[in-house]
């Protein structure tokens, strides 16, 4: 584990496939991720970008993870809370095409912001509430109050990827800017649902975070891209052969190091149609069907072998016993030690 300064690239290639988590803080305007002296520390190797992110919001815990559905366009995911006040002056960025989308889990208002040195207009936020900040612009804020929030990190090459996938024109730009924040359900929704992966985010698997991402960026670009999308709904699901294909994959990767990417691209769709025809098929995103499998698989070394339960963990691909017995219990109903003592009597 390494604490500091430290660069960090977009593309953040490298590494397996799980979702990478750098304990960093994009403030609650913009600020770039930095690393705390402080806080879990999951990374993955890889090499150094001339975007370098300071510590300069001192948040109290900063949590992200980055999902890697498009290789050369990832985004990164953050929670950043501090329960101190007067943080003080956010620090210079280097500008870059890209957006920061702020949402923010409990209110926020206390700050005064500027854009281009000069004051700039912005609303106090409820929860719930989310603004974007377009980093090609020079923000800075001085931060007075207590904050909690989520931080999106989308590059322009990622709305670029999601049009593709949408079928519809390039998006040039998002825009809500602060003083036209508003009340976002849906990116509120996603924010509590990545809550837990944020937290643990070794017990995150790529499908996951991957699934989410996606589902926020076609939300960001139908929402706040000026782009008409057009009402299509994918009513057919795989082909049997892209069933089959995805399903092994699937059960090949029980250990959750798979992309969605990886498992379109197997099936000659975008990652979009992908999920959406995974789900007809199976009545589930391939996520949720992968965290199934694990607890058929692990069900059946419960019943038919002596395996502690740290053994049965490893083998149905969960992080270990604690993730294995929490999401038993969620799925079953029962930890995996009350099952096997039932289906043994």
């Amino acid at each position: 584990m390494r604490l500091g300064r430290r660069f960090l690239p977009p593309p953040y290639r490298g590494g397996s496939g799980r979702p990478v988590l750098k304990c960093g803080c994009w403030g609650p305007t913009v600020t770039p991720p930095c690393l705390p002296a402080s806080g879990n520390d999951f990374t993955m190797s890889a090499p150094e970008s001339t975007w370098q992110y300071s510590a300069h919001m001192h948040a109290e815990v900063t949590q992200t993870i980055v999902s890697r559905a498009l290789p050369y366009s990832p985004v990164g995911i953050t929670r950043v809370q501090s329960t101190r006040r007067h943080s003080g002056m956010t620090d210079p960025y280097e500008r870059e095409p890209a957006y920061l989308v702020i949402l923010q889990l409990r209110p926020f208002g206390e700050q005064e912001l500027w854009l281009g040195g000069k004051p700039a207009p912005h609303v106090p936020y409820g929860a719930g509430w989310l603004a974007i900040y377009d980093l090609e612009r020079n923000w800075s804020a001085n931060l007075i109050g207590e904050y909690d929030c989520m931080q999106f990190y989308i590059p322009q090459a990622a709305l670029t990827e999601t049009a593709k996938d949408l079928g519809i024109r390039a998006v040039q730009h998002l825009h809500c800017p602060p003083h036209l924040a508003v009340s976002d359900p849906v990116v509120h929704h996603l924010s509590q649902a990545l809550l837990p992966a944020l937290a643990r985010p070794e017990q995150a698997s790529a499908l996951f975070i991957d699934h989410m991402a996606l589902a926020l960026r076609a939300h960001l670009v139908q929402t706040y891209a000026g782009v008409q999308v057009p009402a299509r709904r994918v009513h057919a699901g795989l082909a049997p052969w892209q069933e089959d294909r995805a399903k092994a994959l699937i059960m090949a990767h029980l250990d959750g190091e798979i992309l969605l990417e990886t498992l379109a691209e197997a099936c000659d769709l975008s990652r979009a149609h992908f999920a959406k025809a995974f789900r007809v098929s199976t009545g589930m995103p391939p996520h949720r069907w992968m965290v199934l499998q694990r607890i058929e698989r692990a069900q059946h070394y419960l019943a038919h072998s002596n395996l502690s339960l740290g053994e049965i963990a490893h083998l149905c691909g969960f992080a270990d016993q604690s993730h294995f017995t929490r999401t038993f219990g969620k799925v079953v109903g029962i930890n995996p030690g009350e099952w096997r003592r039932q289906k043994r009597h």
